[in-house]
């Protein structure tokens, strides 16, 4: 901050550090509200999400204000002779040495919050799976650390530099994946048709949950007919697909799950499950 036009000004010695002090202080104020303007006009040129706007600008305010005022008081302290003004330069290389080693952590949280915000990563409400290991809602998301609330009701903080994979399962779209496995003594046939009844019923039911493109187009309940003969289960594993508007994933699975037993139980079709043959040693 150059302050050599002051010293062409004539001041007694006790009222010229006390001048040069409210000079500084005005000036330092002037950037701090130039910064918080431009930073405002920038962010209303890129038209971002609001609330992520104004997270993003109270970060970047805060960062120029604790800098532009550690200046300003290092340049204060000098005019009253307490510290020399080589120190100045000194006192904010300190700073960003201690800023360097002490706070590579917190610099790297910062970081990478900003990226999940950016991005759009997650949003408060979403339900996430955060490095397999931590599985919630979201709750806050802030760029130090993001808040979720398990569901034991626990709240966990994660520092966002720890966030190395993110599962959202709330984005846009979820596909749901029912598994059905029935002996190999049932009548196949009947199992098909019988499934893609659970399928229409499913569709029509709960039509306005599936996950639409534009008006017309969604992504019905369908069966993909039978993946594999499982042995160690006994039967043939049948799967139905269906992509549904995210927030109703585990409530149409489940749904789907109890009338496919209603269904099986009413056409007489069992459900398959591991069998274990003893034989008697003594007949052998």
């Amino acid at each position: 901050m150059d302050l050599s036009f002051l010293k062409n000004i004539r001041f007694t010695n006790n009222i010229k550090p006390f001048f040069t002090s409210l000079v500084i202080v005005f000036i330092s104020f002037c950037l701090i509200r130039f910064v918080m303007f431009l930073t405002k006009k920038i962010i209303h040129i890129t038209k971002f999400n609001e609330e992520r706007e104004m997270t993003i600008k109270s970060i970047v305010d805060s960062l120029f204000a604790y800098f532009i005022l550690t200046l300003a008081i290092l340049n204060i302290l000098s005019e009253f002779g307490v510290i020399k003004e080589s120190t100045i330069l000194t006192g904010a290389s300190i700073i960003t040495v201690v800023a360097g080693l002490g706070a590579q952590n917190l610099i790297k949280d910062i970081i990478n919050g900003f990226f999940i915000l950016f991005e759009r990563q997650m949003k408060v409400g979403d339900f996430v799976s955060i490095n397999e290991q931590y599985q919630g809602t979201v709750e806050e998301i802030g760029l130090r650390s993001t808040a979720i609330r398990e569901w034991s009701m626990r709240k966990v903080y994660i520092p966002n530099g720890q966030i190395k994979t993110l599962k959202n399962f709330y984005k846009e779209k979820a596909r749901v994946i029912i598994e059905i496995i029935v002996p190999f003594e049932e009548d196949h046939p009947l199992v098909e048709h019988t499934l893609n009844h659970v399928c229409a019923y499913i569709n029509e039911k709960y039509e306005d949950k599936l996950y639409k493109i534009g008006n017309v187009n969604y992504s019905e309940f369908s069966l993909l007919g039978v993946v594999s003969l499982d042995g160690k289960l006994g039967g043939a594993k049948y799967i139905i697909i269906g992509v549904v508007n995210p927030h109703f994933q585990w409530f149409l699975r489940n749904r789907t799950y109890e009338y496919i037993l209603s269904a099986f139980k009413e056409n007489h079709i069992q459900v398959a499950y591991p069998k274990f043959l003893l034989h008697d040693d003594a007949s052998l």
